[in-house]
């Protein structure tokens, strides 16, 4: 037996002896390697094969445009939003070739006509999603969404009729910083929230240092015991209770564990 053919000996032997009992099971359902392994000849081993079934794949985060459509096309469906008749244009202006990564998050910037309409809507979205795959969805209860408790920072930004169309998020931007001291025109907004809905393997992979929670500092909220307008939507994940959390905090915090995305045209 060759040096390299006994270091996959040891190798495949090594895994084996951590594998847990599913694990063992997935090796009696794969009769051709276990039969390779009983003959004592791992060298006749795939190797990546062995590794593929013994590690399972990594989820993948972000969705695809394609996957990012279907989601939306399906809820604003289902919702009945005013938005359908833009659904074809929306398929021919989609991105096809765009990969989303943390700073080149695609998404879509959804308006339904009016601000209370839009962000309820978005909300229950990320909920809906959520719910899909089993995790679950919690809510600040001083954070409303009617006129005098929630505002856009740049109002001209949306007209008064429904539309919809692709736009990118860096969802890493300004890291650490309050957005008092960083928002602007291009402060992501209402698309924090449709990132979050359109991407729903994302909040859970939130773990605070490679991926931040955000703030939504494109809106302005007036809650409860806080100075008026003085605090920001933020949304992230809440790995022991498994769910997704919408809450508001002061637009003077800062903190590592957030981003204050912006957004670009595309």
């Amino acid at each position: 037996m060759s040096a390299s053919t006994m270091a996959q000996a040891s190798e495949i032997t090594d895994n084996l002896r951590k594998e847990s009992r599913d694990n063992v099971q997935k090796l009696v359902d794969n009769f051709d390697l276990l039969t390779a392994l009983m003959k004592g000849d791992p060298g006749r081993i795939d190797r990546q094969a062995f590794n593929a079934l013994m590690v399972p794949p990594v989820p993948q985060v972000f969705s695809t445009p394609e996957e990012i459509l279907g989601r939306f096309s399906y809820y604003a469906g289902f919702q009945d939003w005013p938005v359908t008749d833009l659904l074809d244009q929306l398929k021919q202006t989609m991105p096809t070739d765009h990969v989303s990564s943390l700073d080149h998050l695609l998404t879509l910037d959804v308006w339904l006509g009016d601000l209370p309409t839009t962000f309820e809507a978005l909300a229950g979205w990320i909920k809906h999603e959520q719910k899909i795959i089993d995790n679950g969805y919690w809510r600040y209860d001083g954070l409303k969404s009617d006129a005098e408790h929630l505002r856009l920072l740049n109002p001209d930004r949306y007209g008064k009729e429904p539309s919809v169309k692709w736009v990118e998020l860096d969802m890493t931007a300004n890291r650490g910083s309050a957005p008092k001291d960083v928002r602007g025109d291009d402060s992501a907004g209402l698309q924090v929230l449709s990132a979050f809905a359109a991407h729903p393997a994302y909040p859970p992979a939130i773990d605070y240092e490679t991926i931040p929670g955000a703030w939504a500092a494109g809106l302005q909220a007036n809650v409860p015991g806080s100075e008026a307008w003085a605090d920001v939507p933020i949304l992230d994940w809440n790995g022991i209770d498994r769910e997704v959390g919408l809450g508001a905090s002061w637009d003077d915090d800062r903190s590592d564990d957030y981003a204050v995305p912006v957004v670009r045209e595309l």
